[in-house]
C-alpha cells in the first residue's frame, strides 16, 4: 500500500484566484442556473446589542438576485476574541455572544440580530463576506 502525499506550491497570483477576496465585487465562479457568482467584503460596527433586526449595510448597488453565502467575522476589544458571523446561529447555553445574518430582498439590506453580553464585542468592526448573483 502506498501512501499518497501532496505538494502545495507557491505560485504569484494574478488577481483571478476565486480565493481571491476584496471590497471590490469580482467574479468568482458559476451559480447552478449559469450566472456568474460574484463575492464582496463589507465593513460595518457591531451595535452593543440588537433587540430586533439592526441593519447592518445597504448593499442596493449590488443588483443581487440570489444570496449564495453570506459570513465574516469580528475581532473582539481584545485581539484574543475573534468570532465567525455565521448566517444562522442559536445562542445556547454558556455561549455569551449570538449572531443571525441575512439579507432582504425588498429593503436591499443586510440585517443582523446580536446578543452580546458581555460587551466584548460590541463596536467591534465586522468583515461580511457576501456572495451573490446578480438581476
Amino acid at each position: 500500500m502506498t501512501d499518497k502525499k501532496y505538494c502545495i506550491q507557491l505560485a504569484e497570483c494574478d488577481g483571478n484566484s476565486k480565493d481571491f477576496y476584496s471590497f471590490d465585487e469580482i467574479e468568482i465562479g458559476t451559480w447552478v442556473d449559469g450566472k456568474p457568482i460574484y463575492r464582496k467584503v463589507i465593513t460595518g460596527t457591531l451595535a452593543k446589542d440588537s433587540a430586533n433586526a439592526v441593519i447592518f449595510a445597504n448593499v442596493s448597488d449590488l443588483k443581487i438576485n440570489q444570496v449564495i453565502n453570506l459570513y465574516g467575522n469580528a475581532i473582539g476589544k481584545t485581539v484574543a476574541d475573534h468570532m465567525i458571523l455565521q448566517t444562522s446561529y442559536n445562542r445556547t447555553s454558556g455561549l455569551f455572544t449570538a449572531v443571525n445574518m441575512f439579507y432582504n430582498e425588498d429593503t436591499a439590506n443586510l440585517y443582523y440580530n446580536f446578543i452580546d453580553t458581555n460587551g466584548v464585542y460590541s463596536g467591534s468592526t465586522a468583515y461580511v463576506v457576501i456572495e451573490y448573483t446578480k438581476k
